[in-house]
C-alpha cells in the first residue's frame, strides 16, 4: 500500500479505533485520554530545546505532534518516537527486517564484479605441502 493511499485512510482509521476505544473503556476515558495525550503532546513541544542528539530531537517533535492529533493509533506511533528506549527497540527490529532490502535496493543500480576470493596464505600452505610430498 502506498504512502498516500495509507494517509488517505488514517482518519477513518483513526474514528474506527476511537468508536472501539469508547465502546471497551467508555466515553469519558476516550475523552480523558485524547485530551491527556494532546496536553503531553504541547508540553513536549514547548520542552524539546537543541541538544547533541539532533535526531532524537526530531523524533520527539514528530512523537509530540503525533501525541496532539486524536485517536489511538498516532498516540502509539508518537510514544514510539518520543520515548527514547521504545525508538531504539523499534528501529533496531525494523533493521534487522529490512536492512537486507534497504541494501540490496540501494545497489541495484551499481555495477556487479564478478571474482573468486582467495585465501594467499591457505595456498601457500597447501603448495608447501604439495613440494614437501614431491621432495620424498
Amino acid at each position: 500500500m502506498n504512502p498516500l493511499s495509507l494517509m488517505a485512510l488514517l482518519p477513518v482509521i483513526e474514528i474506527i479505533l476511537l468508536i472501539g476505544m469508547g465502546a471497551l473503556f467508555g466515553f469519558w476515558f476516550t475523552l480523558l485520554w485524547i485530551i491527556g495525550t494532546a496536553v503531553v503532546g504541547v508540553y513536549l513541544l514547548r520542552r524539546v530545546r537543541g541538544a547533541a542528539d539532533s535526531l532524537g530531537i526530531f523524533a520527539t517533535w514528530v512523537g509530540a505532534i503525533l501525541l496532539i492529533l486524536p485517536g489511538p493509533l498516532t498516540d502509539l506511533l508518537g510514544l514510539v518516537l518520543v520515548l527514547p528506549w521504545l525508538r531504539k527497540l523499534t528501529f533496531g527490529i525494523w533493521m534487522t527486517k529490512n536492512l537486507h532490502t534497504f541494501v540490496t535496493k540501494r545497489n541495484a543500480g551499481g555495477h556487479v564484479y564478478e571474482g573468486e576470493i582467495v585465501d594467499i596464505h591457505k595456498e601457500h600452505r597447501v603448495i608447501r605441502q604439495v613440494d614437501e610430498d614431491h621432495d620424498k
